[in-house]
């Protein structure tokens, strides 16, 4: 049975916004036949499931398929429609503020939603093989009842043609038509008259005439006993009329043969299907081409372009077009779009051009560049000054703007996936400037965008199987450099780039979301050791964990930390935790409220990266934290300018009973420097460096 889940306004606010967002995501991808607010309310359902999955280890796979199977229901069964919607829904169920509290959520979320993909691809199989095979049986129903009216007597071949929508003839070897029906009649747009002095070569397609004398020769010889052939049909009107066309001998008492032609009309199947194949390499919003159909222009323009020339690659991704959309409706973000769209294909009427949509707001333009081609600053000055023209959305005035990647005459043996790497790649780089901001690609730093990308991608893997390791760094009192503290650390061993230092492992694990999960795990190794040592050694030395930002400001961290603590037996007072200054007195309220309930349990709590400013100095007085450690840019000033204002500021920070620490102390000179100043504690390659926990006992 189903755990009901929590009926907080907080969850199912966030499965609400879960669906709603979901529901935009499919609507942009494939088409569903209902309605925005039945879409929403069917998919609120799914992630109602879906979470009930999560919280509910018995019935997680069989939610997950029910989801899958139901979303095929829903007519969404494409590749890109499942991809969206497990991407939506694996993130979305991870960060649920109200499923924090599952245990082993994380590997709950990934049996619900595996399931959900396999539930989908299953239905979509099963859907698919029973179509095929109602499709096949109807087929061969057809033909075989074809086949044999055309072998009884005359009388009922009379009635069969009369009332068939099949066209029907009997020909001659020559061609000749013997016999019509009104349906062949009305295929081709001439009277039945008028057939009888023709032949069937007359009315197939000049194209197609000698492969259909070939086809009549066969079954003469009797190579063959039937031949069924897609083929194409002339029109009265000149037109083409597109059939199945199906040829069987008629062996007559007399010894003659004679052909019967049956004519399946598939005009309007091809031209639905000629309607599939666009919307399948087309855009549904905007109408432009899709990633795929940029792909293939993008590999002919390679090998086509003036080489003198080259081509040039556009990804852009719309500034801040979450915000028009969740601030004014997505029926306003989608008049941007197809306002950006009708822009971007503006601006490159003049040029051998593409422009793409690749989802939801990022677009590509492809340039086969000639004489008259603008420079690469030329182009995207123009492309973000027409964006930024205002226009009217549904009475609201907006505009837009975009951040470039942009790769210019790449080599023409590049591959069209290395090429749209590289143009993401650099995209990505120029956002991180800011908005409206652009960059060229650079293979060296795609090289090391990738490698960074990699790591991060196999990060998760890597901890599972235990090639992430502890590191302990001894924290010394100045004044004797005996130790009182170490400080846990992270490293990576990677099989083929080597350690990978602890700063790094952190910045990875920011980009894999993995950060506050590996810190819960660090701390409550790094609080197995401290007792180990403890018990086994008589070491008592309190242990340090510097929390991330993500950490501190984590609302379960009180949780976390009591339950290391009381598993493992350490003492509140063998703690220590530092607390980022940044998050700290940025103005945020959960980092504070942290440190408060925790200094209150005996737990010791530091303050990083201190900026030594006088304000931040009034700010961390009125929190209960027992030592500071400088930011870098203060210690790396040793001037004696500096060293009489830091002695002054350090005065009133040890007069409030706040210890000063310091990290990066290399030489003896540096830390007589840190002592003299003022600072009670250091740590740095003077005294040791990160290593195990054993050779530092």
């Amino acid at each position: 049975m189903t755990a009901p889940l929590p009926r907080d306004a907080e969850g199912l606010r966030e499965r609400a916004k879960l669906a709603k967002k979901w529901a935009y995501l499919l609507s942009t991808r494939t088409f569903v036949p209902l309605s925005t607010a039945e879409l929403e309310l069917r998919l609120l359902g799914m992630v109602e499931r879906l979470c009930a999955g999560v919280t509910t280890p018995p019935v997680a796979r069989r939610a997950g398929a029910e989801v899958g199977s139901a979303l095929v229901d829903l007519n969404c069964t494409t590749a890109d429609g499942l991809q969206c919607s497990v991407e939506v829904v694996s993130r979305s169920l991870l960060d649920m503020a109200s499923l924090r509290g599952v245990d082993n959520r994380r590997d709950q979320v990934v049996e619900v939603v595996a399931a959900f993909a396999a539930g989908f691809v299953d239905r979509v199989r099963t859907s698919t093989l029973e179509q095929q095979e109602q499709l096949g049986r109807s087929l061969y129903r057809a033909m075989r009842q074809a086949q044999q009216d055309l072998q009884l007597s005359e009388a009922r071949f009379d009635l069969v043609e009369g009332y068939s929508s099949t066209g029907l003839a009997t020909a001659e070897l020559d061609g000749r038509l013997v016999r019509v029906n009104t349906a062949l009649a009305r295929i081709v747009d001439h009277p039945v008259v008028e057939l009888h002095r023709r032949t069937l070569y007359d009315v197939v397609h000049p194209d197609e005439r000698d492969a259909v004398r070939a086809d009549v020769r066969q079954l003469e010889e009797g190579v063959a006993t039937s031949i069924t052939q897609p083929r194409r049909l002339l029109r009265a009107d000149g037109e083409l009329a597109w059939v199945t066309l199906t040829l069987s001998p008629l062996r007559r008492p007399d010894g003659r043969t004679q052909v019967v032609v049956l004519a399946e009309d598939d005009t309007d199947v091809n031209l639905l299907q000629g309607q599939l194949n666009h919307q399948s390499l087309h855009d549904v919003l905007t109408r432009l081409p899709n990633r795929q159909y940029f792909t293939s222009r993008l590999e002919r323009a390679l090998r086509t372009a003036d080489p003198t020339t080259g081509i040039s690659v556009f990804h852009l991704d719309l500034d801040g077009f979450s915000q028009v959309s969740g601030g004014l409706g997505r029926h306003v973000g989608d008049v941007v779009l197809r306002t950006v769209a009708a822009r971007l294909e503006e601006l490159v009427a003049d040029e051998v051009a593409m422009v793409a949509r690749f989802g939801f707001d990022e677009f590509a333009v492809l340039i086969e560049n000639g004489p008259s081609t603008p420079d690469v600053v030329t182009t995207v000055r123009r492309i973000n000054d027409r964006l930024l023209e205002p226009f009217d959305a549904h009475g609201h005035p907006v505009a837009a703007s975009a951040t470039i990647g942009v790769v210019h005459r790449p080599p023409p043996d590049s591959s069209p996936a290395d090429l749209l790497d590289s143009a993401d790649l650099t995209l990505r780089r120029a956002k991180r400037n800011g908005r409206r901001q652009w960059e060229l690609s650079d293979q060296v730093q795609d090289g090391r965008d990738r490698r960074t990308f990699g790591l991060a991608a196999t990060m998760t893997g890597a901890w599972r199987a235990g090639r992430l390791r502890i590191r302990y760094r001894p924290v010394v009192r100045l004044s004797d450099e005996v130790p009182v503290a170490t400080e846990a650390l992270l490293r990576w061993d990677h099989p083929k780039l080597g350690p990978v230092p602890h700063e790094q492992c952190l910045a990875l694990a920011q980009d894999s979301g993995l950060l506050v999960p590996l810190g819960a795990w660090v701390l409550r190794r790094a609080c197995e050791q401290a007792q180990a040592w403890r018990r086994g050694r008589g070491l008592d030395v309190p242990v340090r964990w510097a929390l991330t930002a993500a950490e501190a400001a984590d609302p379960d961290l009180v949780g976390v930390v009591v339950d290391a603590l009381a598993d493992t037996g350490l003492p509140e007072s063998a703690l220590r935790l530092g607390v980022p200054a940044p998050v700290l007195l940025g103005g945020r309220d959960d980092a504070p409220d942290n440190l408060r309930i925790l200094a209150e349990r005996g737990i010791g709590v530091e303050v990083d990266e201190f900026g030594a400013a006088p304000a931040d100095l009034v700010r961390v007085l009125e929190l209960p934290v027992r030592a500071v450690r400088l930011a870098h840019p203060v210690v790396g000033r040793r001037a004696e300018v500096v060293a009489k204002a830091l002695a002054s500021l350090l005065g009133v920070v040890r007069e409030a009973g706040v210890e000063v620490s310091v990290t990066g102390v290399a030489t003896p000179d540096q830390a007589r420097w840190w002592r003299e100043v003022g600072a009670t504690t250091a740590s740095g390659p003077l005294y040791a460096p990160a290593t195990g926990p054993e050779a530092l006992a």
